[in-house]
């Protein structure tokens, strides 16, 4: 090629050198834009963590609050009571304890404290995103009901995509318990050997087919919708730890999110 060109070997070799020198700049700026990219990653990801942390500091003050004036009621109501059982009047009692019973003021603030039962869950990020389901499931009129018997600690490496994942299939639940007449959605952690299942379970009497319902597009809540789903799926098809079992039984949408331990 050089001798048709008329190309020397000077020329060659400059030709060469620059070649290689563009080639270098390319990977130098490759290797920039991808340590650039990985670093802003990282800290949107730990932006979000700080952020979730900071929710959930905010939420348990909240909640804090709600107990002391739940125990300071609850004082006024056994010095009430106290006073009705000193004086022996059995009728003004029951007719108390009747009135107490129709308001039922106990209930209603002990249900704002159950997310005292969170404190098994050992991943901050994890309880601040539940804290926050849980208070938008309230907003909602939708009672988010969580179920755990033993602490649970989630793996760290892909933490995050946990918490999408776990995000998105409250999301969901919740805006389909807005529609059903029985606004409850339950979310329960059981952790075994090499194994952690998060399982969200919901009425969805519209839910009709399980092979359709994951994917991009399908929607009961309208025309628009219906990504979140296929994003999950996208998600956990990125990891060689997580699954997800969906079944649908009497008219109840059961998703559980299997995580294992990485081999």
């Amino acid at each position: 090629m050089s001798d048709l060109q008329g190309i020397t070997a000077s020329i060659q070799a400059a030709l060469i050198m620059i070649f290689s020198i563009l080639l270098s700049i390319s990977y130098w700026q490759i290797s920039l834009f991808l340590k650039t990219y990985t670093i802003r990653q990282e800290a949107i990801s730990q932006f979000e963590r700080n952020q979730q942390l900071q929710d959930y500091l905010v939420n348990i003050e909240q909640q804090y609050t709600e107990l002391r004036r739940f125990k300071h009621d609850y004082q006024n109501i056994l010095l009430s009571l106290e006073s009705f059982a000193e004086k022996g009047d059995q009728q003004q009692f029951k007719a108390y304890y009747q009135e107490l019973l129709a308001q039922r003021p106990i209930q209603s603030e002990i249900q704002g404290a159950v997310i005292a039962q969170l404190d098994y869950l050992k991943n901050d990020p994890i309880r601040g995103l539940v804290i926050q389901k849980f208070l938008a499931a309230k907003q909602a009129d939708v009672t988010l009901k969580f179920e755990m018997t033993e602490p649970i600690e989630l793996p760290t490496a892909n933490l995050l995509t946990v918490i999408r994942v776990i995000g998105i299939l409250l999301d969901n639940a919740i805006e389909q318990a807005v529609q059903e007449t029985d606004k409850l959605v339950s979310c329960a952690f059981l952790q075994s050997e090499g194994l952690i299942e998060i399982t969200i379970e919901n009425m969805a009497s519209q839910v009709k087919d399980i092979q359709a319902f994951s994917e991009l597009g399908y929607s009961t809540k309208g025309a628009g919708r219906g990504t979140g789903l296929a994003n999950v799926q996208d998600l956990i098809a990125k990891q060689t730890n997580l699954f997800l079992e969906t079944q649908i039984e009497n008219r109840k949408l059961r998703q559980t999110l299997m995580i294992t331990e990485e081999i």
